[in-house]
């Protein structure tokens, strides 16, 4: 096996573009491919999202839901909406209210036992009004310095 490392990945294998920067690469069977721990990278990928400034799109809402391990029927009654609405929502059909976007990063904070200042931050960095204001825009990447932590062991 042969590593090497690449300064910038776009992986979409979970339904909308991550972009890695710093990536570690091995060679496995004459293919490269990205050598990382993908538990801790899909709970850096949720961090992201919590505090990205703009609505979280279906497929963001989708990795969010599976996240969680739950239906739709179970994630929409948590947030009092139907299953079918949270079909349509990841499939971009509908967005979610922004009342009901913040409050999944909320519930998604609460369930990785975050501390308060972490609420704060979240409550700092985005507003109702900038949710409101940017639907229907483009999923623009998500970016993730890859260091030593999230480096496969």
């Amino acid at each position: 096996m042969k590593d090497r490392k690449t300064e910038s990945f776009i992986y979409e294998a979970f339904g909308f573009p991550v972009k890695l920067l710093n990536v570690p690469m091995r060679k496995v069977v004459g293919e490269w491919v990205i050598d990382v721990d993908f538990n801790k990278l899909q709970l850096a990928i949720l961090r992201c999202l919590l505090y990205k400034s703009a609505p979280l799109h279906g497929p963001e809402l989708k990795f969010i839901r599976k996240f969680l391990s739950m239906s739709t029927t179970d994630f929409g009654k948590i947030f009092g909406v139907s299953h079918v609405a949270v079909v349509k929502w990841e499939g971009g059909k509908t967005h979610a209210p922004a009342t009901t976007d913040v409050y999944i990063r909320l519930y998604v904070l609460n369930y990785l036992r975050a501390k308060d200042k972490e609420f704060r931050n979240l409550y700092n960095t985005i507003s109702l009004q900038s949710l409101s204001h940017t639907k229907g825009k483009k999923i623009a990447p998500i970016s993730i310095d890859v260091d030593e932590d999230l480096k496969s062991a």
